[in-house]
């Protein structure tokens, strides 16, 4: 239990020298790409300091320079720093709306381009996402990530996928891209107190064409999406 309050202590204070910086460079740089680099190496400080490794796989099947809308399952608060740091596509995540209000972390994740929602009001929700919609058609360079089953599954199985992240797809024309993450419940669970030195895996899988997928056939394309993830997705064994 000390060796977890000590890397929690040691990850706050990282990040307390973080936040500045990414705020700093959002000032310096309006595009966001330096604050995007300043996250990336928020990311890599939270995984030395947990001894977590992350491996990418398939990066060649996207172009470092395209906008995407990146899924992925979501088992472990490591899921974020792995991804934020394996995926080089400049991207923001969508978050819960409570963290754009805590003083100067919410500040830092608006400086580096992420989008709040509100998960309790479905009118709010939507709004959001027509927002993130004109935002994204709006700056080309700038993707998305979207943890699809909409919050981390407590015991690591796949949950279901929610549709918000298909319904941007299909009105913005913007290819979405599974990223199945494997490992990160076993750094750390969501109940768990304690941090387990081990390595994550991105499997990056090719870009799926939403030009093959109507709004009629919506459903589909969640369907099609899930079973690839089902196919590379290993759950952890109780």
């Amino acid at each position: 239990m000390l060796h977890y309050y000590l890397i929690i202590g040691t990850i706050s204070l990282w990040t307390g020298i973080c936040i500045p910086l990414v705020i700093l460079a959002k000032l310096l740089d309006g595009s966001g790409r330096l604050a995007h680099r300043m996250g990336q190496r928020w990311s890599w400080g939270v995984l030395k300091i947990s001894r977590v490794e992350v491996v990418v796989d398939g990066l060649e099947n996207i172009d470092e320079n395209a906008q995407y809308i990146f899924i992925s399952n979501h088992t472990s608060a490591f899921d974020i720093p792995s991804i934020y740091w394996g995926v080089k596509n400049k991207h923001g995540m969508l978050a819960k709306k409570q963290l754009k209000y805590v003083p100067f972390f919410g500040w830092a994740m608006w400086a580096a381009g992420h989008y709040f929602v509100d998960r309790k009001n479905h009118r709010a929700a939507l709004a959001v996402m027509e927002q993130v919609a004109n935002q994204m058609s709006a700056d080309k360079s700038h993707s998305l990530v979207i943890f699809v089953e909409g919050t981390r599954s407590i015991d690591g199985q796949l949950q279901r996928f929610k549709k918000g992240a298909f319904i941007l797809s299909l009105d913005t024309g913007i290819p979405i891209v599974p990223v199945v993450i494997n490992g990160a419940h076993k750094a750390k669970g969501k109940k768990e107190r304690r941090i387990t030195s081990t390595t994550i895996k991105l499997s990056i899988l090719p870009p799926m064409d939403p030009s093959l997928y109507s709004t009629e056939t919506r459903q589909q394309y969640v369907e099609d999406a899930r079973a690839q993830f089902l196919n590379h997705y290993i759950p952890p064994q109780n």
